[in-house]
């Protein structure tokens, strides 16, 4: 099954991601409803792990742009996915924000004091038995980036406004372990999202089209 998502695209500015994610009604939001997630949300919640992954979201020379991570080759799970930085949440970190931060300078080597968090989306129970938490914040200043070729392969800036247009998406199906599964997926370039990382991008999307985000 492949369908495209219906849905106004959305031009959101700084200016309007701050204002949106300071309104209450998206400070403790519910866990994030799509299907894929939805799926593995009771398995997770027995007995799963806990991950905090950041939405880095730029001021690129084209407008706003968000950094994305192609997983190195090599590693067990989500081998060569498109994803976000992020990781594992560890008894040392103070909160899933500090999870965030820590994990993204490790895999790209993003400095933490460069990143302005603004907001959080709801929780995602991912297949390989996690609940992720996602962070969304500005990232401000001169930076290098750094990758760990243990980690990373490489990172792709891809347009905030290309990933707000839900008609560039589809719905797909595949089954795994038995089970139909039901996920997002898109193209940018030769790059595919999907999976997780796709039904994030779409969270995003349905959380800022609650307040119809545009620019003037």
């Amino acid at each position: 099954m492949k369908a495209i998502l219906s849905g106004e695209p959305l031009k959101p500015t700084i200016e309007s991601l701050r204002a949106h994610f300071s309104n209450a009604r998206f400070l403790s939001p519910p866990p994030i409803d799509n299907p894929d997630s939805l799926a593995f949300r009771k398995k997770v919640e027995k007995q799963g792990s806990y991950a905090a992954i950041l939405i880095p979201i730029i001021n690129g020379k084209e407008g706003l742009e968000v950094l994305l991570t192609r997983r190195a080759d090599h590693l067990r799970n989500h081998a060569g996915q498109m994803s976000f930085p992020g990781g594992r949440i560890e008894q040392h970190d103070d909160s899933h924000i500090a999870a965030a931060l820590r994990e993204t300078e490790e895999e790209i080597g993003l400095p933490t004091d460069r990143t302005e968090i603004i907001g959080r989306l709801g929780d995602y129970y991912s297949v390989t038995n996690y609940c992720i938490t996602p962070v969304i914040g500005i990232i401000h200043g001169e930076f290098e980036l750094t990758i760990d070729p243990n980690e990373v392969a490489e990172i792709i800036h891809v347009p905030l406004d290309y990933l707000m247009n839900p008609g560039v998406f589809e719905l797909d199906e595949s089954v795994y372990d038995s089970m139909l599964r039901r996920y997002y997926s898109t193209y940018y370039g030769k790059h595919r999202i999907w999976g997780v990382s796709a039904g994030i991008i779409m969270a995003l999307y349905r959380s800022l089209a609650q307040t119809h985000l545009k620019n003037p």
